[in-house]
């Protein structure tokens, strides 16, 4: 895990967010809830960074997320090939994520994405071009002005993968195999 950046990306890890699920009772009912946990933010970066032309801010309405999750909640044969397949591409579906200081080893499913509306975050768009990884002294970048809990970003290679997974996952095409 490395330092998120003043701006919102795309592996940026957030601390608390509401986490949104469904669940099933008893009467095969779905019920939606919103509980406070960690997530992974899965927009990617230029999608978040186009401005409405009239309003100036940022365009996107929508940030997709993927709960962080404990690896002992997963049995021990599914953890270590977890920790076995932590730099593949394979299995699609999950990210191994290794040691997070405030929650431990953790992973992410990309079969359990949700939404969070972007409003929520109050974002707006910002020039940090005095920042070492701006693409230069005039880039804009959204950046949020409420609810910022990251506390920090997934690393470049993970980062890597996290897009690999992301398009065999959906699209079953495997960069591995072709």
């Amino acid at each position: 895990m490395r330092i998120h950046l003043p701006w919102l990306g795309q592996g940026d890890i957030f601390g608390e967010v509401p986490v949104i699920g469904a669940e099933l009772d008893p009467a095969g009912n779905v019920h939606a809830y919103s509980s406070p946990g960690p997530a992974v933010l899965l927009t990617h970066d230029c999608a978040m960074d186009k401005p409405d032309k009239a309003t100036g801010l940022p365009r996107v309405e929508r940030l997709q997320f993927a709960r962080l999750r404990e690896i002992t909640a997963l049995s021990p044969d599914r953890q270590a090939n977890l920790r076995g397949a932590a730099k593949k591409v394979g299995p699609f579906e999950a990210l191994y994520l290794d040691e997070i200081p405030q929650f431990g080893e953790t992973f992410m499913l990309l079969t359990d994405p949700y939404y969070l509306p972007a409003r929520y975050f109050d974002l707006t768009l910002l020039a940090h071009g005095d920042h070492p990884e701006a693409e230069s002294q005039s880039a804009i970048y959204t950046t949020p002005r409420r609810h910022d809990t990251r506390i920090g970003r997934i690393d470049a290679e993970q980062l890597d993968l996290l897009r690999q997974k992301m398009l065999a996952h959906w699209t079953r095409f495997d960069l591995d195999q072709s």
